[in-house]
């Protein structure tokens, strides 16, 4: 054991050096003509802050990035940030993201998520809200690794932070129309100005995106796989008296889906091609969105009280076919509405001050209910009907502070605290079969409770104005609950899973800032890990049965050698293990030392892009490369587990007006049109019926975007 520790820390510091040689080499590279880039503003510590000076592993995209990488939604940024995959399909109602080795699969309303998205400092609750369209995003900033004492619960992987557009003083406005193959076609649109000068503002937007479907479906001879979304968007900024603002918006949107399927690659409803399916059951997936808030903001001079009051609703539905074939023998008919209220207060000091501080007052309240029918017909003399009809009540305070504190001009001592306790309650009827292995179970205000302490402590050393070294220890945790869920019996409670975070890095930038690199190397030690199985005849397990150690390195860059050339990209290097996994498989079959899943060893990605003033206009060419590493989707780690790595390539040829109001741009995604695999495994009945199932990725895809900025 000993010995296999030491080659393990060998390889790590040998993976760091190397990374670490990059942006050292950089400077080298950076011409006196180039063009530094603007300087990058950050709330990741609840203030706002320059990016290079945050002691925090993070990727931060403006609106301008998120523009040339082609981001559209969410899920486009894992091909920019190291560590970071939406895994599984394609699913807008139950998405799967894996950020550093930890992945999410919230498919019951007792679980939660160990990534957190938070939008104009909102938390939603659960990760059917997660995927979002980048409508009037001024900036993405994706922050890796457990992020407790500041954000709070469920962030063990860390948190994204979205920050839309604030309403403008003066009238501006954006239009934004693509056309792709598969008759894709997406349309976005905002406006903002003032109503009274200097005191009240708006800004209102929407979206629309229809698509046809990647999968065809033999049995009906129509589309799956497809898209059909629509959202909108208003806020109102009131400054009625300087150091004053209120900001009220409300956002929604509405989805309708074809959903992309699992193909049978043996067995009953195998096709033999690959997109196509044979099912009889007309899926679909409905998602409908609602937000309000409202954000108060004031400034005393010392410090700044800010305010944020939030309600958020949540509903969705999706029918499935899970015996795969055209027999009618199993369909599932899912429903799950979620209702959120949220409050924080915090006192955040002002200026540059040898005492940096926030402290704040936090409170969340979730009720979601979930219906659920199987109905298993045709394969039996008689037929099999499971259902569960459950609600989760959660209410969560806390408490938190954190500060930085200037022992010298070059050196910073962090610290921070945050407090939580939360409540949950569970009403759960579960009729099951026992011929499955599914019980039944009937609880009423069944009781969870726990208390947590999520700490960081932290130093930062700027030796000069181009570097900043810092290494820190920090903790968070995730919350414990109920398996709420196809279950084996009436043990449905789990714990809570905690994880401690040690990392250190370096970030650079050059005096001119035409480059900056940014490094981490990080060791999370991860206690009662709660992991989620799927097994034949018991249903679904959730347990806090594993230890786990994820060591790491990311890397990620940007360059500008020369003006209107940029060269960016980023690197991540997992070794992500259960330390113990006791009777995993079963009785005495233990899982020590295997991946975790969805940890791929290797996430990388390249960008280049140059831009050229022709005299009437820019034009712009951008090439992306993004690479992955193969992974595994279960514990197991058998060879039907394993997804093979691949590569993607896309690019953009675009057309900018000289006065920066047009542009026309040329696109293109998985360019090779590379066939590769989100997910893969065993369906329901595929021990009965010999099947096994394959679930791709989008196929190539191309188009043409026009948009206006006025």
């Amino acid at each position: 054991m000993r010995s296999s520790m030491m080659v393990s820390g060998r390889s790590l510091a040998g993976v760091a050096l190397a990374a670490l040689a990059v942006p050292l080499a950089m400077p080298a590279l950076a011409a006196e003509t180039a063009v530094a880039p603007e300087e990058i503003l950050v709330t990741a510590r609840k203030r706002e802050e320059r990016v290079q000076d945050v002691p925090i592993a993070m990727t931060v995209f403006d609106a301008e990035d998120i523009a040339a990488r082609g981001v559209n939604a969410l899920r486009d940024l894992e091909h920019s940030v190291p560590n970071l995959m939406f895994t599984s399909v394609d699913n807008v109602v139950s998405p799967q993201i894996s950020l550093r080795g930890i992945s999410s699969d919230a498919r019951n309303i007792g679980f939660e998520s160990g990534l957190s998205l938070y939008v104009d400092g909102v938390y939603t609750g659960r990760p059917s809200s997660f995927s979002v369209d980048m409508l009037d995003v001024a900036q993405v900033e994706v922050l890796r690794g457990p992020q407790g004492t500041l954000f709070g619960k469920n962030t063990t992987a860390g948190a994204i932070n979205i920050i839309t557009r604030a309403p403008s003083q003066e009238f501006e406005g954006n239009l934004e129309l693509q056309y792709g193959n598969y008759d894709a076609l997406r349309v976005r649109a905002s406006a903002s100005g003032p109503i009274v000068k200097d005191k009240l503002a708006i800004r209102v937007g929407g979206y629309m995106r229809k698509r046809d479907g990647y999968q065809h479906n033999l049995h009906t001879g129509g589309d799956l796989y497809t898209e059909d979304s629509k959202g909108a968007m208003a806020k109102l900024l009131l400054t009625p008296a300087d150091g004053f603002d209120l900001q009220i918006a409300v956002d929604g949107l509405h989805d309708r889906y074809r959903p992309n399927v699992n193909e049978m690659a043996s067995g009953l409803g195998a096709t033999g091609k690959p997109r196509d399916v044979d099912i009889d059951t007309p899926v679909y997936q409905e998602r409908d969105v609602f937000g309000t808030s409202a954000t108060a903001n004031l400034d005393f001079g010392p410090a700044t009280l800010t305010s944020i009051s939030a309600y958020r609703t949540t509903d969705i539905e999706f029918l499935t076919d899970d015996d795969g074939s055209s027999n009618p023998f199993l369909t599932g008919h899912f429903e799950e509405d979620q209702e959120q209220v949220s409050q924080e207060l915090r006192l955040a000091s002002n200026g540059n001050t040898l005492l940096s501080w926030v402290a704040g007052l936090y409170y969340f309240h979730q009720r979601v209910t979930t219906s659920r029918l199987s109905r298993l017909t045709n394969l039996l003399p008689f037929q099999i009907d499971v259902t569960l009809d459950a609600k989760v009540l959660t209410d969560s305070y806390a408490a938190f502070g954190q500060f930085d504190y200037k022992i010298t001009d070059a050196l910073t001592l962090t610290g921070g605290l945050r407090y939580t306790s939360e409540k949950k309650t569970l009403d759960m009827d579960l009729v099951g079969s026992p011929l499955f292995g599914i019980a039944t179970v009937s609880l009423s205000g069944h009781r969870y409770k726990e208390d947590d302490l999520s700490p960081t402590l932290g130093l930062a050393w700027r030796p000069n104005d181009t570097l900043n070294l810092y290494a820190k220890v920090a903790k968070g945790f995730k919350s414990g609950g109920f398996n709420a869920d196809y279950v084996p019996s009436a043990l449905v409670d789990f714990d809570s899973e905690s994880a401690t975070n040690y990392e250190a890095g370096a970030k650079y930038v050059s005096p001119d800032r035409a480059v900056r690199a940014n490094l981490a190397v990080f060791v999370t030690d991860y206690r009662n890990l709660q992991v989620i199985q799927f097994q034949q005849f018991a249903g679904f397990n959730i347990s806090n049965a594993a230890e786990a150690t994820i060591k790491g390195v990311e890397l990620d860059f940007e360059a500008s050698p020369i003006a209107g050339l940029r060269f960016d990209g980023s690197v991540g290097y997992l070794d992500a293990t259960f330390d113990s996994f006791k009777d995993a498989g079963g009785a005495g079959v233990d899982y020590d030392g295997n991946r975790l899943p969805e940890a791929p060893r290797w996430t990388a990605s390249f960008g280049a892009q140059y831009t050229h003033d022709i005299g009437v206009g820019n034009v712009t060419l951008r090439g992306d490369m993004t690479y992955r590493a193969h992974y595994f989707v279960d514990p197991e780690n058998t060879p039907a587990d394993r997804i093979p790595g691949y590569t993607l390539y896309s690019a953009r040829l675009g057309f900018t007006t000289a006065d920066g109001v047009w542009t026309v741009e040329l696109w293109g995604k998985n360019l090779a049109n590379k066939r590769y695999l989100n997910a893969r495994g065993t369906p329901v009945l595929g021990g009965l019926l010999g099947q096994e199932y394959v679930n791709y990725g989008a196929p190539r895809t191309y188009g043409v975007r026009l948009a206006a900025a006025f």
